[in-house]
Parts: structure tokens; sequence; C-alpha cells
């Protein structure tokens, strides 16, 4: 065979195989992109199945929940006058409430009954957190003490740990308390909040209504004595009462 042929066909043998091997090349160059794409679209899809967390969960049934809502005429009205939303409006509406206070707690009845219209309310001039155990005891005893106590006391004195144990007890643990601190002008105001607060915390069934915090920078919702409230105060302290339990309860 002459030179010149056994020459093109090894030319032309290496021309295959080099072919061949960019073929090769390309095809796993291929796999391997498709392979990383196939890794970004796997992590892509698992973070967008990844759990929902507690807070967006419970966010998510609840705008369930308020979809469903359509409010009475005398609730449109509460919640335009109290600026409550539709939950905090529907919620307050169908809850039952024991409602025990001083002087303030005579102040802002009309408004509590407005607003919680299945509500027992007693006000007393003076009355102070040591008459509470009793007043706790004998309700109960009757038959009036509802699932949801509403207390504010604190405007003519400081409660005592004692008193305030001697309560939760008779209370039990199937009932909540809704515990209303206070702003007003004597030296037992920050011990009763600060009492108020510890149990809060302590007692899974205790829950502070924050109206010192509410009532920062309001001294126009208090009449001249700086102690009770005028209308405007009476409908904010019954509005920071109906959202707090309308938090609680959703």
């Amino acid at each position: 065979m002459p030179k010149h042929a056994v020459k093109k066909r090894t030319v032309k043998k290496h021309t295959v195989q080099r072919s061949l091997l960019l073929s090769l090349g390309a095809i796993v160059v291929a796999g391997l992109l498709m392979f990383n794409i196939g890794k970004v679209s796997q992590g892509n899809n698992s973070h967008s199945s990844a759990p929902r967390s507690a807070k967006q969960i419970k966010k998510d049934k609840l705008a369930k929940k308020v979809a469903k809502i359509h409010l009475t005429k005398h609730e449109k009205k509460v919640a335009r006058n109290y600026k409550l939303n539709k939950l905090e409006t529907r919620t307050a509406s169908k809850t039952h409430i024991t409602a025990i206070g001083d002087s303030v707690m005579i102040d802002v009845k009309p408004d509590v009954k407005q607003v919680f219209r299945h509500s027992a309310v007693s006000g007393s001039v003076g009355r102070q957190f040591y008459s509470l155990p009793g007043i706790v005891r004998h309700l109960k005893a009757t038959g009036h003490l509802s699932k949801y106590i509403v207390v504010n006391l604190g405007i003519n004195g400081p409660p005592t740990q004692h008193d305030i144990n001697s309560v939760l007890k008779t209370v039990g643990k199937d009932r909540q308390i809704f515990w209303i601190n206070t702003r007003v002008p004597r030296h037992w105001q920050n011990t009763t909040n600060r009492m108020i607060s510890k149990n809060a915390k302590k007692h899974s069934n205790v829950h502070l209504v924050n109206w010192y915090k509410a009532s920062k920078g309001h001294k126009g919702w208090y009449a001249s004595d700086r102690v009770h409230l005028d209308l405007t105060g009476e409908k904010y302290y019954t509005r920071t009462l109906a959202k707090k339990v309308s938090d609680v309860l959703n």
C-alpha cells in the first residue's frame, strides 16, 4: 500500500477519535449542567415547601376567621366608636365577662356594657384589692363568676401577694383573669403595676391589660383629679381591654 494512503487513513482515524472525544466531553458537560440545574430546582422547591411558622399559621387562620365575620348593626357601631376591627368587635360581643373594680370601673361601666354585651360589671368607690378574695368567693358560690374575669383595682392602694394568691386559688386554672394596671398620681402606682406584671408572667391564666402604656402621653383622657377618666378616656380604656381579650382568645 502506498505511504500516502497509509498516512491518509491515519489522519482520518485521528480525526474520528478527536470527534468522538469532543462529543463525549460535550455530553459530560451537558450532564453536569443538568445535574446542577436539578439541584438548584430541588433546593428552590424544598424552600418553597418548607413548613410554615406557627406565627404564619395563626395569621392565616385568623384571616379565614375574619373573612367569615359579618357584623351586626350594633357591632358596626361599636367597631366605629371604639376603633376596633371586626375580630376584636365580634370577640368582645360574644364573650361573657365578670368585671370587678373601683370607681374607675363605675366610670367605664356604660362603655364596657356597650362593647361586652354579655357582661356583669361591679364597681365601688374606694374599693381596694383586699376585698376581692371575698367578692370572688361569693360570686363563685352563687354561680355568677364567668369564665373570663376583668379586674381593675389599684387606684386606692396596692395589692398583697397573699390576697392575689387567694383570688387565684378561688378562680382556679380554668378561668382567665384580665388584670388592668393603673395610672394614678400616687406613690403606690409602680408597686401595683409591678405586682400585676409579676403575676401575669408567672401564671398562664393571668393577662396584663396595659392601660399604663396605652394612656401614656394622654393627659386629656383624664378628669382634673388625674385619677378618673373623661368620656374619651373611658372609650380608650374599654378599647384597650377589648383588644387584649381578642388577642388572648384568638
